[in-house]
């Protein structure tokens, strides 16, 4: 089964680690017929936007996600990442969320990792 998109005029999207940019006036559409890490620019997460312990461990889940071959690596900080943001809360949901991502990631499901993470950023911002 595929998966369909949509790509306004101009964004950018990442596919398996490449960046994509819809250079058209006019919005691509586009069918994704096998398994790929992919990012629409609405989701990503730049360095200079990482403000909390949260969006660092959503950064490092990302990068995971879009970058397999350095997975040691991420998974590493990543590892980092979800201890400081466990530790700087006494906040139940926090928490619930870091150990959730924890164990999503410990299946290799970045997607569901970053999918969580997305709610969770914008319910409490």
């Amino acid at each position: 089964m595929s998966l369909k998109f949509r790509i306004p005029a101009g964004e950018k999207i990442i596919v398996n680690g490449a960046v994509m940019t819809n250079t058209s006036t006019k919005a691509m559409h586009f069918s994704l017929e096998n398994d790929a890490s992919i990012m629409r620019e609405r989701d990503i997460l730049l360095p200079d936007q990482v403000t909390t312990p949260i969006h660092n461990v959503y950064m490092q889940v990302q990068l995971m996600y879009i970058e397999p071959e350095h997975h040691a690596t991420h998974y590493k900080a990543f590892q980092q990442a979800a201890q400081m943001a466990f530790l700087s809360t006494d906040d139940l949901e926090t928490r619930q969320a870091v150990f959730e991502v924890v164990g999503l990631v410990g299946e290799r499901n970045f997607y569901g990792g970053l999918k969580l993470l997305q709610k969770y950023m914008d319910d409490k911002e």
